[in-house]
């Protein structure tokens, strides 16, 4: 069986999972309509380096707010992970639709063929305080389980990377990600390049 949005929101047990990183007891699950405070928390701790190479519109409860309640509304998933279900140290954004410059570039550049039935996006944001320790690699791990169960073969960048976060290119092809060299300027005029993961190999 496929899971759908609709699945996980009835039962966001069917993708959660608790285990220890380092000892700490972390729960990663899908995002609830009773964590706006936790979120908002968790955004406003958001050093300036990671906003640096952020897109989102604000950081605070009314962010945290719009995103819980898009909960199941649309074509997006967030996933959390949380110190002992308290501290969100972790936000994973998925979108299940491909938008049509993506399509277009992905075609052109790559000779690739995206379609939304095995494709995902997918963009990462982990606290400064859990960077660099391999904390994002361990979440990947299960974020590919919970993909496949979703039916999904591929991941694409959600916005790609920009060509200056170093940091963050290093993290995708460590995790496995074939990052495109050929770039591209995004909507914000930013330089940017595209990567995709494939989950059956």
């Amino acid at each position: 069986m496929v899971l759908t949005l609709d699945d996980i929101d009835k039962n966001p047990e069917l993708i959660s999972t608790t285990d220890y990183f380092e000892g700490i007891l972390i729960n990663f699950r899908p995002l609830l309509l009773t964590d706006e405070k936790k979120l908002a928390q968790s955004l406003e701790n958001l050093g300036p380096q990671t906003r640096e190479f952020s897109t989102r519109n604000g950081y605070d409860l009314n962010e945290a707010r719009d995103l819980c309640f898009a909960i199941n509304r649309y074509d997006k998933l967030r996933l959390v992970a949380l110190i002992n279900n308290e501290t969100i140290i972790a936000l994973f954004e998925f979108s299940l639709s491909i938008v049509e410059n993506e399509y277009k570039r992905f075609a052109e550049k790559y000779g690739i063929i995206l379609n939304e039935v095995t494709y995902m996006r997918f963009g990462p944001c982990i606290s400064g305080q859990y960077q660099n320790r391999h904390f994002g690699c361990w979440l990947f791990e299960k974020v590919k389980s919970m993909c496949m169960l979703m039916g999904k073969e591929r991941l694409i960048l959600w916005g790609g990377v920009f060509t200056h976060n170093k940091r963050a290119i290093r993290f995708y092809e460590k995790v496995g990600f074939r990052i495109f060299q050929d770039s591209y300027m995004n909507d914000g005029q930013y330089e940017c390049l595209d990567g995709i993961y494939y989950l059956l190999q």
